[in-house]
This record gives C-alpha cells, structure tokens and sequence, in this order.
C-alpha cells in the first residue's frame, strides 16, 4: 500500500468516525429545533436522558456487548461528559464545558 490508500481497516474506522460527526450534527440541529418549539421541555429532556444513559450502561442488562466492568464504567463516564458537554453548548444549567475534538 502506498500513502496514497487508505487501509480497509483505516477506511471503516474513518467511516464510522465521520458518521458520529453528522449523527452529532444532526442531532444537535434537532435539539436546536425543539429549542425553538418546546423550550421548556428541552432541558429536562435533555438532564433526563443524561441521566438514564450514565446509569444504563452501568447495568449489564442494558448494553449487553459491554461485558467488562470497566469498559461499562469508561462508556457511563464520557455518556455523561458528552450529555454535560451538549447541555453546554447550548446553554442550559449542569452543563460543563468539554473540548470539541472532530
């Protein structure tokens, strides 16, 4: 391979990181809708599902791949650095403000 190709395991995880971008992107533009419609729901949408997806993938019966403690432990932490991030950008109480990486 030359520097000019791409790996096809360097491709796929290529993919899937531009994938989370726009689903992030996407998202983020829904939340900027509701904003505009439902804003008094927003933030407790928001601290709710905060909430939920922090503690869920604590259980081992809610993300049932995750079968070390550990890796349970490493997805509830940055679930709740990047809900708290997202509360951030847009404004809202308990969010904290996290670097945005690409």
């Amino acid at each position: 391979m030359n520097d000019d190709e791409l790996s096809p395991e360097r491709a796929e995880l290529l993919n899937l990181r531009a994938r989370v971008v726009v689903a992030e992107r996407a998202a983020l533009a829904a939340l900027e809708a509701m904003l505009l419609i439902r804003p008094e729901q927003l933030t407790v949408i928001l601290e709710s599902t905060r909430k939920g997806l922090a503690e869920g993938y604590l259980d081992e019966t809610f993300a049932p791949d995750l079968h070390h403690p550990v890796e349970r432990a490493f997805v509830a932490k940055e679930v709740e650095r990047l809900m708290r991030a997202l509360q951030n950008e847009m404004g809202f109480d308990g969010g904290i403000s996290a670097p945005d990486n690409g």
